[in-house]
């Protein structure tokens, strides 16, 4: 890796920091958290996970988990935060397209195939990682209505906010999630 390699990757996934995520703001949170501080929250939701899946005697590799959870909204560096109420079907699989191609010229060679093993979900990691990019935003719906900021009812009644990708830690999690919320999970 060349220093040049190294600073232009960073100002490239800089936006991330500046950009807020858009379901916030489309439910009245002012201010709320950025692009960059979900990627930081699904890292560590994701390490806690691979600790408790260790715990129970699961090789994970770690390494791996983290630079996809660090890199999985890398794209949206460019194409900014489109939220779930806007993709129609079509968008998706277009918006898929799009974000495989800006992953590879964001990052650096040697990442550019985390972005098909994030999409397929089929390698433990990538399925904790998946788990955990839900965890983390539910989470996140916990705390801003514990500060009694923002309309975010309709997040406990999608399924699809509550995906553990067969994680069984993730699946406990979202129920006590739920609970503490005094909500019941969709299913």
């Amino acid at each position: 890796m060349s220093p040049d390699l190294l600073i232009d990757t960073c100002i490239k996934l800089d936006p991330l920091s500046e950009l807020p995520r858009t379901g916030w703001l489309l439910r009245g949170i002012r201010p709320c958290e950025s692009l960059a501080d979900h990627s930081y929250g699904v890292a560590i939701v994701s390490a806690l996970l691979i600790d408790g899946l260790r715990g129970q005697g699961e090789t994970v590799d770690g390494e791996r988990a983290l630079r996809l959870a660090l890199s999985h909204d890398a794209p949206e560096a460019r194409t900014g935060d489109i939220p779930m109420p806007s993709k129609t079907p079509e968008l998706d699989r277009e918006l898929t397209k799009l974000e495989s191609s800006l992953f590879k010229s964001l990052l650096p060679t040697g990442w550019h195939a985390l972005h098909a093993e994030l999409e397929g979900a089929e390698t433990l990691e990538a399925r904790i990682v998946r788990a955990a990019d839900k965890l983390q935003m539910m989470i996140k719906v916990l705390v801003y209505e514990s500060q009694q900021r923002g309309r975010l009812e309709e997040f406990w009644r999608n399924p699809k906010n509550f995906r553990d990708y067969d994680i069984d830690l993730a699946r406990r999690c979202f129920d006590r999630v739920c609970e503490r919320a005094g909500k019941p999970r969709p299913r």
